[in-house]
């Protein structure tokens, strides 16, 4: 084997830059999308998920493996017209991870142009390609096979590899939630339904709404979605452990209860220890199935008209409660000195908004949390549908207009002194946050396509590539990025740091691309020229084709 070491001298080979002296350049980042499919093949997750996606076809031209790299590219992309899979290519990472026999990007050496040169593969093409296959034929890939294929295969052998991947921290906290899908009111779409809803988005009985409400009532034809998320670390990344695609008018819970029976018989006991819901999921039966069968700690609040509420505070009446305070919030930091005109710029603006101020109603009074009080009463026994359990935490909040809330939250887990249930409880919004992006920025609800196999495919590749992307994040140390939105991501992934690496005479070194640029502006003109022709090489080995080959 012909072994080189090349070692880190930078001031070496800083020295040779500054002569106009280097054997190679090359441009690396922090992470890309070039890199989000290098480390997915460099781990074989690719190779593990394609191994088991379903198929309707008996002979496989494309394989599988190209069939979800290409779908986890247009996504990444916010893509769901399988019609831009050739533009995603010409401007996405994708390609750049594969080997070159199969395909690559090169400019035109006249007009500077990015040529992509496709192998494809099979032995079919007349033709040069510009695409290794065509976008047609990952249309019908995921068209062909039926939904509830595409959804069992996401909640079965796609949780089992991340299981084996370590997608799942030992806190093992998820929460369960629904929410609905608006598409046009077109009866095409296939399993939908009309329902009305309220301003709020939230589904209401037309027939019992006053005159007032009925304004503000709109019809939609929907879907509703169910997930299971995953907060993994306490700045959490998150990862999509189930998901099913129903009619609106569905029920979210037996939904749910059907996918964390999918979840726990793909990746087994102990996984999942604390679920969080909201209360439209209280059911006793079923907490205490979840409880007593699968090993799952339940947190969810009480409803009001419930017997269980009534009982709770009475017995606090006669309990101790204890207070915790409230942190209060920590004013930012004084801006720096800015030059005069920003200041008088700013001070005109700040008068404009306070004369439109003055004439604008008066706002309602702002109000801060002042105090929370705490009572925990264990060992409820009285909710008749529950055969476990029940611990219950009241909360008395305080309010600094003098308003004060109560409320109270059921847990089949540890209660301690009802605090700690509060604060799980409290991250139960981030799945409403992912409902947000994933709507907003991921286009979810963008179905180009009628057909709800289309559809269910389409919700399965975004929640998969979406939780992968959470994955590079934790895998590069970043969870405090797993939050933001996909364009700011993915700004700071492929633009936070460039560097140019020099190699001379075995040895590199690197440094920021602005750096590098200076470092040419200095340069003297002997040394100019000399990395001018150097550069110069470099840029026609760019313009060489690969020559590809081609099955006997």
């Amino acid at each position: 084997m012909d072994l080189q070491i090349i070692e880190h001298h930078p001031q070496r080979v800083l020295d040779a830059l500054r002569r106009g002296e280097f054997d190679g350049l090359e441009i690396v980042g922090e992470a890309d999308e070039k890199e989000f499919f290098e480390r997915l093949f460099r781990e074989k997750l690719v190779d593990a998920l394609a191994a088991t996606m379903p198929t309707a076809r008996e002979k496989e031209d494309v394989p599988r493996w190209f069939i979800l790299t290409a779908n986890l590219s247009l996504k990444l992309h916010q893509e769901n017209s399988f019609l831009g899979f050739e533009r995603v290519i010409r401007c996405g990472g994708l390609l750049s991870a594969l080997p070159p026999e199969l395909a690559h990007k090169r400019l035109d050496p006249d007009t500077k142009a990015l040529l992509l040169s496709c192998q494809g593969f099979n032995d079919k093409n007349t033709y040069a390609r510009n695409t290794p296959c065509d976008q047609d034929t990952l249309r019908k890939a995921l068209k062909d096979v039926p939904a509830p294929t595409w959804m069992d295969w996401y909640n079965g052998a796609v949780q089992q590899t991340f299981q084996r991947y370590g997608f799942f921290d030992p806190a093992g906290v998820f929460v369960g939630d629904g929410s609905y899908l608006f598409v046009p009111d077109n009866e095409a779409y296939e399993g939908s339904c009309v329902m009305w809803f309220d301003e709020h988005n939230h589904p209401v009985e037309y027939e019992k709404l006053n005159a007032i409400e009925r304004k503000k009532a709109h019809r939609e034809r929907c879907y509703k979605l169910v997930t299971l998320l995953h907060l993994r670390g306490t700045q959490p990344c998150y990862v999509y452990a189930a998901v099913a695609v129903v009619s609106g008018k569905d029920h979210e819970l037996p939904v749910l209860d059907r996918l964390i029976e999918q979840f726990v018989a793909a990746v087994g006991r102990g996984v999942m220890k604390k679920l969080l819901l909201d209360r439209g999921f209280l059911d006793g039966e079923r907490i205490s199935h979840w409880k007593r069968d699968l090993g799952i700690d339940v947190i969810i609040p009480i409803k009001k008209n419930m017997d269980l509420w009534t009982d709770a505070w009475s017995l606090a009446a006669t309990e101790p409660w204890k207070e915790q305070p409230v942190v209060p919030l920590v004013p930012p930091p004084p801006p720096p000195q800015r030059p005069e005109a920003l200041v008088r710029r700013e001070a005109k603006r700040q008068s404009t908004l306070a004369q439109r101020k003055a004439q604008a109603p008066a706002p309602a009074t702002a109000r801060s949390l002042a105090s929370v009080r705490a009572c925990a009463i264990k060992g409820f026994t009285s909710w008749s549908s529950a055969s476990v359990p029940i611990h219950v935490a009241l909360f008395r909040e305080a309010y600094s207009d003098g308003s004060e809330e109560a409320w109270s939250l059921l847990t089949t887990g540890e209660l301690g002194d009802g605090f700690s249930v509060r604060q799980d409880y409290h991250r139960r919004t981030d799945i409403e946050e992912r409902h947000r992006q994933l709507k907003c920025f991921y286009d979810l609800t963008d179905f180009r396509s009628r057909s709800f196999n289309a559809m269910a495919a389409q919700v399965v590749m975004i929640l998969l590539t979406y939780t992968l992307r959470q994955w590079q994040l934790w895998q590069m140390l970043r969870e405090q990025e797993a939050s933001r939105t996909p364009d700011t991501m993915r700004l700071r992934l492929a633009l936070r740091r460039e560097y140019i690496v020099i190699y001379h005479q075995h040895a590199y070194t690197q440094m920021p691309l602005v750096s590098f640029s200076r470092e040419l502006l200095q340069l003297g003109e002997e040394a100019r020229r000399k990395a001018l022709g150097k550069i110069q090489q470099l840029e026609q080995s760019m313009l060489e084709p690969v020559d590809l080959w081609r099955p006997p």
